[in-house]
């Protein structure tokens, strides 16, 4: 089975994207909807601090998120499961950012994905 998504035209150029749902690996209690930006040069996965406290997820270690232009802040790595359409990914590591409030998919979730970039129809392919 494969899922669609449009790009995002909030972005320019237009951003690709998916609907994201997040849980604790714990309660299994999803919430979402969640547009989340897909990124191949983060490394990691990062999920805004006001979206993961209230699940109450497993806390894995601290770590230092840095941008491009090498700037850090400190964060704390958490551990949820991701429903991306059909598929579920357990026991992920986010990084748990206080400063934004946009989800981004880095290389520690896509590698674990089918996707396709259809970039002249500004159409996300997940495929199942």
């Amino acid at each position: 089975m494969t899922h669609r998504q449009p790009f995002s035209n909030a972005y320019f150029p237009p951003m690709p994207v998916v609907d994201v749902w997040i849980a604790s690996p714990i309660e299994q209690a999803w919430v979402g909807p969640f547009t989340a930006i897909i990124d191949s040069g983060a490394d990691f996965a990062i999920v805004p601090l006001s979206l993961l406290l209230p699940l109450n997820p497993p806390v894995v270690r601290p770590a230092t998120l840095s941008s491009h232009w090498q700037e850090g802040h400190s964060v704390y790595v958490y551990e949820i499961d991701l429903r991306l359409g059909d598929i579920t990914l357990p026991v992920v590591d986010v990084a748990g950012d206080p400063f934004s409030q946009e989800i981004l998919l880095g290389r520690n979730v896509l590698n674990r994905l089918d996707i396709r970039l259809q970039g002249p129809e500004q159409v996300t392919h997940l495929l199942a």
